[in-house]
């Protein structure tokens, strides 16, 4: 598979949102919430977005706190880390002040295990008007929508569904280094349920049957009935 990204509707209309907060004029918010089932595709375009626009990647854990959230952060700015949460906080707004970078917080459901974690986030996005983009699952984005105070500088909620047609002919053609034909790929895109992490694991394992065989072209009748997907089995009940 090649290691490039595929340009869905998705990812065009996250990235789109990303550059409308670092591009918006003074007096408007700039936070972001990209949220969407698992497996749709969020982390690996939060990825690609931030090395695209010199972003800051954090990944909350269930074992953050404000201090090792804060501490994740100053690693990522290339600064010293701290016991305490104020001179991190200070070194902070010091450096994004100096030169504003996007913060994209993956597993951002985790911030809810403590509140403050929200309170200091909204503290430096206040003071140094960095965009913030916040990732997680819709209950996610629902408790988010339910805190007016933080809530009120979300300008973006973005939403990633699953995949069309059209977006699962463009990641073919991006990740798959043998040929897929139509009739397969619709074959594909039904039994993923249009999720592209199914999808991508589906073309995977066409790749590598079409490598085995030599096949430019990988057809539904010569796939056949073999297995897309890794699931787990099936256990039938045990009798008394």
């Amino acid at each position: 598979m090649r290691d490039d990204m595929a340009m869905t509707k998705n990812v065009r209309r996250f990235l789109a949102a990303v550059r409308e907060l670092t591009d918006r004029p003074m007096g408007v918010e700039g936070m972001a919430i990209l949220w969407g089932e698992p497996g749709e595709g969020k982390s690996t375009t939060v990825a690609f977005a931030c090395n695209t626009l010199d972003g800051i990647f954090l990944r909350a854990n269930t074992c953050w706190t404000p201090t090792s959230m804060l501490s994740a952060m100053m690693v990522e700015l290339g600064m010293p880390v701290y016991g305490r949460r104020a001179p991190m906080v200070e070194s902070a707004v010091k450096a994004l002040s100096e030169r504003p970078r996007p913060i994209f917080i993956d597993e951002a459901d985790y911030l809810f295990k403590h509140a403050d974690m929200l309170d200091v986030m909204r503290d430096i996005y206040d003071v140094t008007g960095s965009p913030v983009v916040l990732i997680g699952m819709e209950e996610f984005a629902r408790k988010v929508q339910s805190r007016g105070k933080f809530a009120r500088r979300i300008t973006q909620w973005v939403e990633f569904c699953g995949i069309d047609i059209d977006d699962a002919r463009t990641l073919a053609d991006t990740l798959c280094e043998a040929k897929v034909s139509d009739d397969l790929l619709e074959h594909v895109h039904t039994a993923a349920r249009k999720n592209i992490g199914r999808m991508v694991t589906g073309l995977a394992r066409i790749e590598q049957f079409g490598k085995l065989n030599a096949l430019c072209t990988v057809t539904r009748k010569e796939w056949a009935n073999r297995a897309l997907f890794y699931d787990q089995p099936r256990f039938a009940k045990r009798r008394a």
